[in-house]
């Protein structure tokens, strides 16, 4: 039978079939209910007991193809099952930052989960100018964990090797293998260019040897290097924030790859974000919804790409060593005054770094020429200014793909930033 979305009076009907989720909303007369998902991937419904609002739940069911496409590009319905699994791994790990699950259903391919009725997504925040004082904090952690406990720095290696294959998701990864590192340097149908986006810079993506290597490379990295669980798409439309807390939601490209990949997709966005205040800044009052200046705000995103890379690496290598020191025994082995083991971390954080850098770059051109872009950019209206914005964003991302095992460590980025940023030529 045909897919259909389910109406509010079959979703009603539906969740007071489900006594945990009917007791969660107060055992209510009647439902509101709104559909709002963002017409990417799945159906998502704000449901919310009429008589007293407070008691709500999100339900998210998913289409039997890609929605932003439709049905031209035919997805299974068990990616649900996949983002369940990893929001209750997640959650076991980092439950402080990730929506707790109530209830899932294998046949509807839905599930029911916490709404975050108090917070919001962040990509909006940061476009409106909102500062977030326990964000690099919360996403630090977030990421610390997530990617330590699901690797072999931590796992049983039998242990780690069932993980990696009971978390296939290979449709979902074919997904990104095309349109993060494939179809934005070909002349693929799906891509999509601004107005004033300088067609010479569309040549110089696909006619560059050096680029379409270091993509290349980034591409086989995402392939094969099944390092730890990742969220597999962790953009800043994917966390919901407050000033307290922050959430990290909808991982259903999740899957087994490189650590880079997760880390790089937060830096890649938020230096979307700075580059995208060009516009934002002049249309926004300072001091408005808790905004800082124009100049303090644009150096405030550059702190989160430092704070963020820097806290990561401070927990991770923390929840490596005690891990280690509670079983009495090195990963490279036998180091009797842990001096082999020191350089491997650095050199492993190191590596971490680079790659990191390289998938941020990927992800910031993908969100430039190819499908699904963001809207920091895309609601830039001034068509003169998007392309000033965007090209300088492709710079940069260029260099970030080329330079990556060049840069020593964050400060450089955000001087690179900070130099594309202040370049008029740009």
């Amino acid at each position: 039978m045909e897919f259909e979305a389910l109406s509010s009076s079959e979703l009603s009907a539906y969740l007071r079939g489900v006594p945990a989720v009917y007791a969660l909303l107060n055992e209510p007369g009647e439902l509101d209910i709104a559909e709002v998902g963002d017409g990417n991937l799945n159906f998502v419904y704000f449901v919310s007991n009429a008589q007293a609002p407070e008691k709500s739940v999100v339900v998210k069911q998913a289409p039997p193809f890609l929605r932003l496409v439709g049905k031209s590009w035919p997805l299974t319905r068990h990616r649900m099952e996949r983002e369940v699994a990893a929001l209750q791994r997640f959650g076991a790990l980092c439950p402080q930052h990730v929506p707790r699950v109530y209830h899932a259903d294998s046949e509807l391919f839905l599930m029911v989960m916490q709404r975050l009725s108090s917070h919001r997504i962040l990509r909006q925040g940061l476009m409106d100018g909102v500062v977030y004082p326990k964000l690099a904090a919360h996403l630090s952690t977030y990421l610390a964990h997530t990617l330590f406990y699901g690797s072999d720095l931590f796992l049983a290696p039998d242990v780690k090797k069932q993980a990696v294959r009971d978390a296939v998701n290979s449709e979902l990864c074919k997904i990104t293998e095309d349109l993060v590192f494939t179809y934005p340097f070909e002349d693929h149908p799906s891509n999509v260019y601004s107005p004033a986006f300088p067609r010479a810079e569309i040549g110089r993506l696909r006619q560059s040897p050096a680029l379409r290597i270091a993509v290349a490379e980034m591409k086989w990295a995402f392939m094969n290097d099944a390092e730890t669980l990742l969220h597999g798409d962790l953009h800043t439309g994917s966390i919901m924030v407050n000033q307290d807390e922050t959430y990290v939601i909808d991982p259903e490209f999740a899957f087994y790859g490189p650590m880079g990949f997760d880390i790089g997709a937060v830096l890649a966005n938020l230096l979307l974000a700075y580059f995208s205040r060009d516009w934002h800044d002049r249309h926004q009052t300072a001091g408005r919804h808790g905004n800082a200046g124009a100049t303090s705000y644009r150096d405030w995103l550059l702190d989160q790409v430092t704070s963020i890379w820097s806290g990561f690496e401070q927990t991770f290598l923390a929840l490596w060593r005690d891990h280690e020191s509670r079983r009495k025994s090195h990963f490279i082995g036998d180091d009797p005054g842990g001096v082999c083991v020191e350089a491997y971390r650095a050199r492993f954080m190191q590596r971490l770094l680079a790659e990191s850098l390289g998938f941020a770059g990927c992800k910031m051109i993908r969100r430039i020429v190819g499908m699904a872009k963001v809207a920091d950019i895309t609601s830039i209206a001034d068509n003169a200014l998007r392309a000033v914005v965007e090209v300088r964003a492709l710079r940069c991302a260029e260099r970030l793909l080329l330079e990556r095992t060049a840069i020593g460590n964050i400060a450089q980025v955000v001087s690179m930033a900070r130099e594309l940023q202040a370049d008029g030529r740009a």
